[in-house]
């Protein structure tokens, strides 16, 4: 029976096995043949297969390692050359998907010889799909580790802050579970190439059903989770985006428990106004959120000009991070992080502060050459970056520093 003589109807099957168990694969493909269902052209996606309806057959499958990378960016889209697909249909094999690092062929003629015939030749060609393997684990160990450090410029706590504490955790379970799964596609590739150098041929008749339905479930919830995890950090981004999780300044009800720039002022203040605007690029706005580390976090902006009654004006942008957390330990090395990470910037340079009372106190100017003001007392820190831009009026570091310390809880 030709590969044309198939009924066209569709059946989708998760795969059991990980696309780099050449042996599983090959199995219950070809097992999955005798039942009639023959795997489709690029029958494979994210994990799940495509078959048609046929009369039940002995087909064979084969995996072959592929010598170059078979993303869709690469070169030919990733697919086998001429030549090979060629040498393939004169043996009696034809192409028909790939999956992982290696292309899938079958033959449906029992006569027809392998397609490779000697293990250390099989071995060999292994090397470049092992080769890819650890280059990718490597990649991912970066991107998991070195890349949120050396170039997000943002430390563990204050991620975890941002982002949400159950989305973090997230994110760190599915990292180490793409990590676990690229280690041990690299333990497989390795003992099977051992094998193959040691002129053993490949089990055509594992069983792939050990353990396949774990596999099955581990599958459906990896890619449940992916989704959810995707879905959520899209509809975060967007809001930020968008400043659909800010509040404009004018319309907050709470009680904000820092100074502002009329409060440095006081009574002297006889007009306010507004100076720069758009919610959307956090002007003039605030955002309030609860972690399950920190209870109140408040990301503030204030860009504005306070008339005084001696005809000076304080004019300036107000950013303040206030950070209630669970403990007064969380909240120190909150403190110390910022900092850290502050004096690794260009332009850093520290300034001198007056006992202020506080657990934790240090000032700097960054490469804005405006002052910067991290402190933490009991439960709470705060980081305050005060730019002022008035000709008519400036209050000094120490003024605004102390009234900042003094709305500190005590500890």
């Amino acid at each position: 029976m030709g590969e044309n003589e198939a009924t066209r109807r569709r059946v989708c099957r998760l795969a059991p096995c990980p696309s780099y168990d050449v042996e599983g694969m090959e199995s219950w493909l070809s097992e999955l043949a005798q039942e009639g269902l023959l795997l489709e052209q690029d029958g494979f996606f994210v994990g799940l297969a495509f078959f048609s309806r046929a009369e039940p057959c002995a087909a064979r499958y084969r995996l072959e390692a592929a010598q170059r990378s078979t993303s869709l960016w690469s070169e030919n889209g990733g697919e086998p050359d001429e030549e090979q697909l060629a040498l393939g249909e004169k043996y009696g094999w034809n192409y028909v998907a790939k999956r992982g690092d290696f292309y899938i062929y079958r033959s449906l003629e029992p006569s027809a010889r392998e397609l490779n015939t000697d293990p250390k030749v099989q071995a060999l060609a292994l090397n470049a799909v092992k080769k890819r393997q650890i280059s990718a684990l490597v990649s991912l160990l970066f991107w998991i580790l070195l890349y949120p450090l050396l170039v997000l410029r943002s430390g563990p706590l204050l991620t975890i802050l941002q982002l949400g504490t159950w989305r973090f955790l997230l994110c760190a379970l599915l990292a180490l579970w793409f990590v676990a799964d690229s280690l041990r596609a690299t333990i497989y590739l390795g003992r099977l190439q051992r094998k193959l150098r040691e002129g053993l041929s490949l089990d055509r008749k594992k069983n792939w059903r050990k353990r396949s339905a774990w596999r099955q479930v581990k599958g459906f919830v990896q890619l449940g989770l992916v989704i959810a995890l995707a879905l959520v950090c899209l509809q975060r981004i967007g809001s930020s985006a968008l400043g659909e999780d800010r509040i404009p300044l004018d319309q907050y009800a709470g009680e904000l428990p820092f100074p502002t720039m009329t409060d440095f002022v006081g009574e002297e203040a006889v007009g306010y106004r507004q100076t720069m605007y758009g919610v959307g690029l956090g002007f003039h706005s605030l955002r309030e959120w609860s972690d399950w580390l920190a209870p109140r976090c408040i990301d503030y902006a204030e860009h504005a000009c306070v008339d005084l009654a001696d005809g000076s004006a304080l004019n300036g942008g107000l950013y303040v991070e206030y950070y209630q957390l669970l403990s007064p330990a969380l909240a120190k090395g909150l403190a110390m992080e910022l900092h850290g990470w502050a004096s690794r910037e260009q332009g850093f340079a520290p300034l001198e502060l007056p006992a202020l009372g506080a657990d934790y106190a240090v000032a700097y100017t960054d490469e804005l050459h405006f002052p910067n003001l991290i402190l933490q007392r009991g439960n709470v820190t705060v980081h305050v970056f005060f730019s002022q831009t008035s000709e008519t009026f400036t209050l000094p570091l120490e003024d605004w520093a102390q009234a900042f310390a003094d709305a500190l809880p005590e500890a």
